[in-house]
């Protein structure tokens, strides 16, 4: 096991706090949903995002920052550090339980930390496995992405469980909390969030507040207490595009009323802030532009997101860090970053040492991270599903979701970055050593779950509300 942090982190650490002894810094990790390339103002300065703006100007932004492409194999990869096809939740939006939840949370309380949930949890549905069994203090658990935004009642079924429709979906510990009902989810995730913060003005030990944002995440629903979004945007004439931008500009102002309250608790300048979503966006108009692709297939588009890093421990901000950096990345540069001195093996690569250090901006600088696997999957009768990254090459092949492409291809993501050109037929060794890599993996899969129907936490049984049991894996 290789060490995470250098003597010049725990020298920076003890600086921070004005002593020989360093209090860890806390951490402030944001995940949105479904947010494209196009709707920072970073990448696109028609958005109105200031308070993501504000960690941008202040922190170091990763311009090549990947996900999975859907939003559990994402958040798998969060919390474990382990590449999604090796737990088996490589394809699907919702699971079972599996063993392996709350990794990062074991590790952070193993170092003194306490760690909380806010927002929306799409891991998993049998209670042994929910959060408050795996280490966490949790406010909500919002286990569906299909959930109304604004009211939290359920008007259609999960088809991937086949649930009947109706029933109330919002947690504050296991407690369901009903007074929720009516209150649009990005203000109600932001008042818990700084509940957490307040908590925390006066003491010592560290926190680690997970704050998952259903933002953007359909249905469209966007809301602000004092301005009608037609105002906000109003060149868009896309209906649906502008209640999508609208619902960006919401969770920004729910993501700044959260770092408000790090200020007003002196502890904006103790605290490690993370920005990022889940996967790129769906669908929509423009969304990852100039990316290819949407969310549910492998290209750029649903895998490159945009991020963001903002902490004093990082010297020389603001600048921009164009290293590779993969979401499973996350739980050892996290570690690395207050102090930890090692970690078991898994898939991460600690980047912690290329964000702070304004080294990795210089033209020799060789990022920890030179490849990686966008997924991967065995399908039968139809082969390898799956795409990696080596230097500059991409290959994928097999039927990206939501769109009829299959592929295979082969793109220069230096020269190409929108990948506009196959280069099958003009790289073929290229394609023919990548190809072999994908298969020299199949041996790593673990096959996706299967999930069966069950009624066991039917609302009718419940009370009215969707209780944990809602699955069976086969």
């Amino acid at each position: 096991m290789a060490p995470l942090a250098s003597l010049s982190t725990l020298v920076a650490l003890a600086l921070l706090v004005g002593s020989s002894v360093a209090k860890q810094p806390n951490i402030l990790y944001i995940l949105s949903d479904d947010v494209g390339w196009n709707e920072v103002s970073w990448h696109n300065p028609d958005m109105i995002t200031p308070n993501l703006q504000e960690l941008a100007d202040t922190g170091v932004v990763l311009e090549h920052h990947y996900t999975n492409s859907l939003c559990t194999p994402s958040r798998s990869a969060l919390m474990t550090g382990y590449y999604a096809h090796k737990l088996g939740r490589q394809v699907r939006l919702l699971f079972v339980c599996f063993f392996v939840v709350g990794d990062l949370f074991i590790w952070l309380k193993d170092l003194g930390y306490n760690t909380h949930i806010v927002g929306k949890d799409a891991l998993v549905c049998n209670g042994p496995y929910t959060p408050t069994y795996r280490g966490s203090k949790t406010f909500s658990k919002k286990k569906r992405s299909t959930d109304k935004t604004l009211l939290h009642t359920i008007s259609r079924s999960l088809l991937i469980c086949y649930l009947p429709p109706g029933g109330f979906d919002m947690r504050d510990g296991e407690r369901v909390a009903w007074e929720a009902n009516g209150t649009y989810s990005m203000y109600l995730f932001a008042d818990k969030a700084i509940e957490v913060i307040e908590s925390y003005n006066g003491r010592e030990d560290p926190f680690f507040l997970y704050l998952a944002t259903q933002n953007v995440h359909v249905p469209l629903e966007a809301s602000f207490r004092n301005l009608n979004i037609t105002d906000m945007y109003p060149d868009e004439t896309d209906e649906n595009r502008r209640r999508l931008i609208a619902m960006v500009t919401a969770m920004d102002e729910g993501v700044g009323r959260v770092i408000q309250a790090l200020k007003d608790n002196g502890l904006y300048d103790d605290t490690i802030i993370v920005w990022t979503t889940d996967n790129g966006g769906r669908e929509y108009k423009d969304n990852n532009k100039p990316l290819r692709g949407y969310k549910g297939s492998l290209f750029e588009g649903a895998t490159r997101v945009p991020a963001v890093i903002r902490t004093p421990l990082l010297e020389s901000t603001p600048r921009v860090y164009d290293g590779l950096m993969h979401i499973v990345d996350w739980q050892d540069t996290l570690l690395a970053a207050i102090g930890a001195s090692e970690v078991a093996g898994d898939d991460g690569v600690n980047q912690w040492e290329a964000l702070r250090s304004p080294a990795a901006s210089s033209p020799s600088f060789e990022s920890p991270r030179t490849e990686f696997f966008y997924n991967m999957d065995f399908v039968p009768g139809v082969g390898i599903d799956g795409g990696i990254r080596v230097g500059k090459y991409k290959y994928m092949r097999g039927l990206m979701l939501y769109t009829n492409e299959t592929g295979p291809w082969l793109f220069n993501l230096e020269d190409d970055p929108n990948e506009t050109t196959n280069l099958l037929e003009f790289e073929p060794d290229i394609a023919q050593e990548l190809q072999a890599r994908l298969e020299a993996e199949l041996e790593n899969v673990v096959q996706a779950d299967s999930i069966l129907p069950s009624f066991n936490s039917n609302p009718a049984n419940w009370g009215g509300a969707w209780s944990p049991g809602w699955c069976n894996a086969s």
